[in-house]
């Protein structure tokens, strides 16, 4: 049986400009385009093959796929561009920011890009819809996640209490603290951006492209559209097309399949 519906388990960013409907449309415009360049400009830290930008008309979300922690920086960075735009004027629009980890599933749109669903983004939309304009939250399950992984990293959270939603489910919020505070040591920061220019530097294995896209088809009749996203991150980590299937065979869910899709290596050789 095929999985071409397996869940993954990511980081996702949602934020949505505060009464963005209600501004006439020359105005949304030019707000739409100022979000769309300090987002764009934010993300170009983050892997591209790790990332699902979904346009939400009156926002956007991003679904990660790498570290959970990198989400956390971007967002602190985004918050305090959007602080900036509007300390130019208080006609300046506003974001409102929130972050969960959760379950998605990653299918294909009608114009054959990377979409996602699932309980994952749902909740990070809902964490979102609890923030104050030009605040970002978290919720519980990312902030356990991430508080584990830094001894500093607690210090950046503050706990904001129990939200309900409108289906009355509750959520145990968490507010990221202002940067203006104290949240984010400067050298914190820096140091984090090191690591992820070092992480995408590294090369890999040098792969012809008609062989990549042997690979690419075999691994997505098992897994379905994440096959790229699968690839791109194994061939950095291979020397070998040896090596390079023996990583992918990791992400394949029962024997059957891996022992199918390591036999294919032999003709590649």
């Amino acid at each position: 049986m095929k999985r071409n519906n397996r869940t993954w388990l990511c980081s996702v960013l949602f934020m949505d400009i505060v009464d963005y409907s209600k501004l006439p449309d020359d105005q949304q415009m030019l707000v739409k385009q100022s979000f769309s360049t300090l987002v764009i400009d934010a993300l170009k830290g983050l892997p591209e093959e790790d990332s699902i930008k979904l346009d939400t008309g009156d926002g956007m979300a991003l679904c990660y796929l790498a570290a959970p922690e990198d989400i956390l920086y971007v967002a602190i960075g985004l918050r305090d561009a959007f602080v900036q735009v509007k300390s130019i004027c208080e006609t300046c629009y506003s974001v409102r920011m929130g972050i969960n980890l959760g379950p998605i599933k990653i299918m294909e749109d009608i114009n054959g890009n990377r979409n996602t669903i699932g309980d994952g983004i749902n909740v990070a939309q809902r964490i979102m819809s609890f923030a104050e304009p030009n605040h970002l939250l978290v919720s519980r399950t990312y902030y356990d996640v991430v508080s584990c992984l830094s001894k500093e990293n607690p210090k950046l959270f503050t706990y904001s209490g129990i939200h309900n939603d409108k289906h009355v489910r509750e959520h145990a919020v968490y507010e990221v603290v202002s940067s203006t505070k104290g949240g984010l040591p400067e050298a914190m920061f820096r140091e984090h951006e090191k690591d992820v220019v070092a992480s995408r530097q590294q090369s890999g294995l040098e792969l012809d492209e008609k062989i990549r896209k042997i690979v690419q088809e075999e691994l997505a009749k098992i897994i379905g559209p994440m096959a790229g996203v699968l690839l791109k991150r194994a061939i950095k980590k291979s020397s070998s097309i040896d090596q390079l299937f023996e990583l992918l065979a990791e992400e394949i869910p029962t024997e059957s399949e891996k022992a199918l899709f390591l036999a294919r290596k032999d003709g590649l050789h």
